[in-house]
């Protein structure tokens, strides 16, 4: 999911509350679930929705497990695969067996022209998919009949099986030549998922379980979206009682939470923290950069902005990637040396206290989007922490539309971790510079950490693990002396609710998008009542 809440994808961010109604469902049957949301909308899995194979419409060809509680990734199992995917010698092409005896919400059969379709469209540059760079080295799909596809590849991919979370569409739903932005299922949603939509308003989505539901036949049969304003505005409400249940901010989650609010916690590559813009002629320099790393104290911005659900961070990768993990990439807290480096870039303090170099100020513009108040939070502490040190910090709220047109010019309070369940494009949209295929979001201040885009290259294809595992810590070895950001934490994701009268499973590790389709709720099909 894109950082920015386009309506393509933010359904799939889902969203900010969930509540647990008394009320009778609509259709007099089991008590109905109501979830709040910011937006409604955006259901195309060709432009991102449901990339990570969790959604109430539709289902991958893999689906995610529960979180082993190992501190790893969790498994990946088969949904609509029959079996596990197949590779061969080289991990140039896979092959997919598929269930049969699947359809869609509109009746039809699925099949693998489904698949190669769903597929083929992320990669024709006609649908403007937002995602596409993760799926760059597809070259061809083959259907040798109804229930095989063949994904043939233009390098090796070790990692390719952790793309097939993909959410499915009929064939028929694709829509050719046009952008995926614009394709109906973005209001009308049709997959193999065990929920349909069945209306749909400006503020209410209202979904029904399916009976035909291949995997299991939902015990609970009513879900209601409805559109808030602000986090803020949602977490007050759920306090108020007006609501029982919300993913909800993490200051704010101590304070919502007793009687019959339980706090659900999930594990997450989610991190946060502001881009360093390339076009700043102080943040330009990569000895500032570093300088700005090593003057920012973590530790207390995940104590104080996060009330201890998170953990420190300086750069995109984090231990849950076993042994692609350098634990020695991390900027330790030391303001006098910040400052010694600044003062060697030529930033110098002046009578007032504040630096400047041949007539420019050492001035960062922030932005974050309004309305998400831990960015703000977050931004509002960075600069607090960088004052001393003579720079200039302005923070404003912004809308995404406006934010985009000048990412290399100010500070976003960014986040990452989209698709983190492969670790290619965890840290190749972070840090690659920018090709033919990258998102808009990808590496928004366009900063070249020298020797990187090699590594991560060469990452991407290499079948030896353990030479894998090299490229990326030294990845992570090259950006401590050039960082393009100043990362802060890998977020825990923080949830309010009641689930009284269900059996809910664990969590599951969560990307960046959180809220209505994770936490709690991410596999509502499997709910039992208790």
């Amino acid at each position: 999911m894109k950082r920015r809440t386009t309506s393509a994808l933010v359904a799939s961010v889902g969203a900010l509350a969930l509540v647990l109604s008394a009320c009778e469902a609509p259709d007099g049957g089991d008590s109905q679930l109501v979830i709040g949301t910011e937006n409604l909308g955006g259901y195309n899995p060709v432009n991102g929705y449901s990339v990570d194979g969790n959604s109430p419409f539709y289902d991958g060809l893999l689906r995610l497990q529960e979180d082993s509680g190992t501190g790893q990734m969790p498994g990946l199992a088969p949904a609509l695969a029959a079996a596990e995917p197949k590779a061969n010698e080289d991990s140039s092409a896979w092959t997919v067996k598929l269930r049969e005896g699947v359809t869609f919400s509109d009746d039809s059969a699925f099949d693998s022209q489904d698949v190669a379709a769903t597929y083929r469209a992320i990669i024709d540059p006609d649908s403007a998919s937002e995602v596409v760079d993760a799926f760059r080295m597809i070259e061809d799909i083959e259907t040798p009949d109804e229930s095989t596809v063949v994904f043939r590849l233009s390098e090796p991919t070790p990692t390719f099986a952790s793309r097939l979370t993909l959410g499915i569409l009929p064939s028929e739903a694709i829509e050719k030549g046009t952008p995926a932005a614009d394709w109906s299922v973005n209001s009308e949603p049709v997959g193999t998922g065990a929920y349909v939509l069945d209306s749909l308003t400006s503020d209410t989505a209202v979904l029904k379980a399916r009976d035909d539901y291949w995997r299991t036949t939902p015990e609970l049969k009513s879900v209601t979206i409805q559109a808030y304003a602000d986090s803020s505005a949602l977490a007050a409400a759920v306090s108020d009682g007006k609501v029982s249940g919300a993913a909800v901010p993490p200051r704010s989650v101590d304070k919502i939470a007793g009687g019959d609010h339980e706090i659900v916690t999930a594990r997450t590559a989610d991190w946060r923290g502001l881009t360093l813009p390339s076009d700043n002629p102080f943040t330009a320099s990569a000895t500032v950069r570093k300088a700005l790393n090593i003057a920012i104290d973590r530790d207390k911005i995940v104590d104080e902005v996060l009330a201890g659900h998170g953990t420190p961070a300086s750069t995109p990768v984090g231990e849950f990637y076993g042994d692609a993990y350098e634990p020695s990439a991390n900027f330790e807290l030391d303001v006098k040396a910040a400052q010694r480096m600044l003062d060697e870039a030529g930033w110098k303090k002046g009578d007032d206290g504040l630096r400047s170099k041949n007539g420019q100020s050492a001035s960062i513009p922030f932005t974050y989007p309004a309305g998400d108040s831990v960015r703000g939070d977050i931004a509002a502490e960075v600069a607090a922490q960088l004052k001393p040190l003579g720079i200039t910090v302005e923070v404003e709220a912004g809308e995404w539309d406006e934010i985009e047109k000048s990412m290399t010019k100010q500070a976003i309070v960014y986040a990452g971790g989209e698709q983190p369940y492969n670790i290619d494009h965890q840290i190749r949209a972070a840090l690659h510079t920018h090709t033919s295929a990258s998102g808009v979001f990808d590496n928004p201040s366009d900063v070249e950490i020298p020797g990187a885009d090699e590594l991560l290259d060469h990452a991407a294809e290499e079948t030896d693990e353990a030479k894998v595992n090299a490229d990326y810590r030294r990845v992570q070895d090259l950006y401590m002396d050039d960082p393009s950001y100043l990362i802060v934490a890998f977020l825990e994701h923080t949830y309010v609710a009641d689930t009284d009268g269900w059996d809910v499973s664990d969590t599951t590790f969560e990307p960046h998008v959180h809220g209505s389709d994770w936490g709690p709720w991410w596999n509502l099909a499997d709910w039992t009542k208790s």
